[in-house]
C-alpha cells in the first residue's frame, strides 16, 4: 500500500515539475476570430512582379520593395504625397502595417 501511495506521489510530482521551453506545448481554444483568419494564406505566394500590382491597387506609387523575410516584406511606396514604409504579407495579399517616413518630393 505504501508503495502504491509512493508511485502516485511520484508521478503527480513529475506531472507538476516544469517543463524545458522546447517540450511545452500551449493549448487554446480557436474561435476563428484572430486577424490572421480573416486573410487566409494564398495557394501560391506572390512574386515581386504581382506585389508591385497589389500595392498599386491599393492606391500606392514609386513602389520599391526590400528583400523578403519568410512571408513578409517591406515595401516603399508613396500615396497623397508620403513616403509610407509598408509591412506586406505577400503569402496573403495584405498591408500588416505603414509607417508614415517623410513628404514626398
Amino acid at each position: 500500500m505504501v508503495k502504491k501511495i509512493f508511485a502516485a506521489a511520484m508521478l503527480s510530482a513529475l506531472a507538476l515539475a516544469p517543463m524545458p521551453a522546447s517540450a511545452q506545448v500551449n493549448f487554446g481554444f480557436h474561435f476563428g476570430d484572430e486577424p490572421r483568419d480573416f486573410y487566409p494564406q494564398l495557394p501560391i505566394c506572390l512574386t515581386d512582379h504581382q506585389i508591385r500590382e497589389a500595392i498599386a491597387r491599393r492606391g500606392y506609387t514609386n513602389i520599391s520593395l526590400n528583400v523578403a523575410n519568410e512571408k513578409r516584406i517591406q515595401v516603399r511606396a508613396t500615396q497623397d504625397g508620403w513616403v509610407y514604409l509598408i509591412d506586406f504579407d505577400f503569402c496573403a495579399d495584405r498591408i500588416r502595417g505603414q509607417k508614415a517616413l517623410r513628404p514626398a518630393g
